[in-house]
């Protein structure tokens, strides 16, 4: 059950351009207090076009609902800005302000601000077991808020008047509200003046009235709550600064430097500007600052968010369950001001002296950075109608694909890394042991291989690669092209051993393989049999196309059956693929989260040696990139099993994508080059 506030408001506002009753008449005025959810602050008012300026003084300050406070005679409950308790003379002053604001087709607010009793008893204004309300304090309070309120809505004017009166004829006190002016200085829409407030100067009437009436302590609290997050956010800066300093920012501040655009004006240099020639430098400065709340800045900036939380939870006691969280928003707001501190920090370097290197700025950006830009170089590239553009555009396009493609498997190499050390740390030492982990080091050794160009491969290198790509490639990327009897032969081999030894998943070894393979709800049998059936499908594909190569319509008939069944093969294969990144996701998602969690209880006791004033370093430290990349790589990884078998399915007669990226590589020093000029 929802809580009832300390304190709503609620607000109508009525078009006064209809004929007028007296106001002494109107004493069934509408009680906007049963208008509204107490217990959530949602109106239910609606809209009459009968009600008039002057009926609704009436009502507020009727007998009824209204009562003087103690010791006060011969005048009115009724309170406005000058005033606690109008005189008679006063009154009638508001009264024929109303009639001239009825004459002149004024707009009228109507508002009601309801307090909680246990509010009012926690400030001492309300006692309970009298029913004194302090009508005073309560008044006073109004009169501080609603001028700000005014001024929120640019109605501090001299035309704008308003009156107010407490009623006390129910279990919630509450003040009933009246604003007008003698002559309309709103802006006309659909030739009225506009009626609705901004939502800031709802919320700054129930702020301020709070404020005023709530007690010392609670004010306190407030005040210092609001320090601490002034305070936490500054540290926050302060680090970031200071981080900036170190040997491995400013390696990542270069990289920033040389994707900045050579504004003029180097004030547009700020986070705000979503040009496209702005794209990378805001992707690497926004991964800059991810990096280092995720790392050296993370212990202040939990303690900022944390302190946010609590002034959340605070608001919604004072106002209500539907007051809107502020983190996304106060995240995203230090966010740009800490990208800003970058950029910054960046204004005043006139030169820097490591030389520009492209390559080494795409792959820093990591995955996600290059997979967005990638987005926004093709829109650009469907959008420009310039060859010379379109070309240079291809190329950016065609190198961050291809770096893609290299940090992907950068991290799995890593990986493999990581899975031999756990076999060697968990496993039981035996033959089958022996296996796996010579299985994941040649795995390993091939994923090395393939990040090194073909035209820098000595050739015992193309010996060593030829081999592993033969035993262990995914048999969807042999292209029909390339398969032989000689593959076929070596991969099934391979297959038959392999699935010996993993059948048997009692061993520790096997248990711990399989897992981190993903292949833990995978039927082995099936997933090799399946593996064998696609090559031999290609095989009999290439040898239809040599035997039939002066008969296509036979070559065709021949080879559309083995289409047929390699395309359902492809499909099966994309459903266990499927499933083995799904577990691997939730492996590499784990050790992200360890390795993270590792990072930050050391970056704790880094900065607990600091306050010591001690030279002690915590030891083996999780690189804050190497977690960035692996958490990149984690959002491909699913992709990346029907990315593969879509690619080919296009391509099974073309070359396999080892051979793609070698020729991209070739090209690549050329084409970052031509991109800076």
């Amino acid at each position: 059950m929802t809580e009832t506030p300390d304190i709503i408001y609620t607000q109508q506002f009525v078009a006064a351009n209809v004929q007028y009753l007296d106001y002494s008449e109107r004493e069934e005025a509408v009680d906007l207090l049963n208008d509204f959810n107490l217990e959530t602050g949602e109106s239910n008012i609606q809209h009459d076009s009968d009600e008039n300026l002057a009926g609704y003084l009436g009502y507020t300050d009727r007998k009824a609902a209204t009562k003087l406070e103690d010791g006060l005679t011969n005048v009115y409950p009724t309170f406005t800005q000058d005033s606690l308790n109008l005189t008679k003379k006063q009154h009638h002053e508001l009264a024929d302000k109303i009639r001239e604001a009825q004459k002149n087709k004024s707009m009228l607010w109507q508002g009601v601000v309801s307090f909680n009793p246990d509010f009012l008893e926690r400030a001492k204004l309300y006692d309970p077991e009298t029913g004194v309300v302090n009508q005073r304090a309560i008044k006073r309070a109004v009169q501080k808020a609603i001028p700000e309120m005014l001024k929120q809505e640019e109605l501090n004017v001299p035309e704008t008047f308003w009156w107010a009166d407490i009623h006390l004829n129910t279990n919630h006190v509450h003040v009933h509200i009246g604003i007008s002016q003698t002559k309309n200085t709103r802006p006309l829409k659909f030739g009225e003046p506009k009626g609705t407030f901004q939502t800031k100067s709802l919320k700054k009437i129930k702020s301020v009235v709070h404020r005023e009436v709530e007690d010392k302590i609670s004010r306190e609290h407030d005040i210092n709550l609001e320090k601490k997050i002034d305070e936490l956010k500054k540290d926050v800066v302060d680090q970031l600064k200071e981080n900036l300093q170190q040997r491995q920012q400013q390696k990542m501040l270069e990289q920033i430097w040389y994707a900045l655009p050579k504004y003029k004006d180097k004030r547009r240099w700020r986070a705000s500007n979503n040009s496209y020639d702005f794209r990378e430098a805001k992707l690497l400065a926004g991964k800059l600052v991810d990096d280092l709340l995720k790392t050296d800045l993370n212990q202040d900036y939990e303690k900022y968010l944390s302190a946010i939380k609590q002034k959340d939870s605070d608001n919604r006691e004072k106002y209500g369950q539907n007051i809107p969280d502020s983190i996304p928003k106060k995240q995203k707001d230090l966010h740009d001001y800490l990208m800003n501190r970058v950029f910054d920090e960046l204004r005043e370097v006139d030169a820097v002296s490591t030389k520009n290197n492209f390559s080494e700025r795409v792959k820093w950006l990591g995955i996600e950075g290059n997979n967005e830009l990638i987005e926004v170089l093709s829109k650009q590239l469907k959008n420009t109608k310039s060859d010379i553009k379109a070309k240079k555009l291809k190329k950016e396009i065609g190198i961050r694909k291809y770096y893609v493609g290299v940090l992907i498997k950068e991290n799995k190499n890593k990986n493999y890394l990581d899975q031999i050390s756990e076999l060697k740390e968990k496993g039981l030492e035996n033959n089958v042991q022996d296996y796996l982990i010579n299985d994941l080091q040649e795995k390993y050794r091939l994923g090395v291989l393939q990040l090194i160009p073909r035209n820098k491969r000595d050739n015992d290198n193309k010996t060593e690669y030829q081999k592993l790509v033969n035993k262990h490639v995914d048999v969807s990327q042999i292209s029909v092209k390339k398969i032989n009897e000689e593959i076929v032969a070596q991969k099934n081999q391979y297959f038959d051993e392999w699935l010996k030894v993993v059948k048997n998943t009692k061993d520790p070894n096997v248990q711990i393989y399989l897992k981190n393979q993903g292949l833990e709800n995978v039927n082995l049998s099936e997933y090799v049999d399946l593996q064998k059936r696609i090559m031999q499908a290609k095989l009999a594909i290439k040898d239809n196309n040599k035997k039939y190569a002066d008969n296509i319509s036979l070559r065709n008939q021949r080879n559309g059956k083995l289409f047929e069944q390699l395309k359902k093969d492809y499909e099966d294969l994309k459903n266990i693929n499927s499933k083995i990144d799904l577990n691997q996701t939730q492996i590499r998602l784990n050790q992200a989260n360890n390795s993270k969690n590792v990072s930050r209880q050391k970056n704790k006791s880094k900065s607990l040696a600091k306050k010591e004033n001690t030279e002690r370093k915590p030891k083996n430290s999780v690189s804050p990139r190497l977690l960035s990349k692996l958490s990149s790589a984690l959002t491909s990884v699913k992709k990346e099993g029907q990315e593969r078998i879509n690619a080919l399915r296009r391509n099974l007669d073309k070359e396999d994508d080892f051979e793609k990226q070698d020729r991209i590589d070739e090209i690549e020093t050329e084409t970052g080059r031509s991109m800076e000029r």
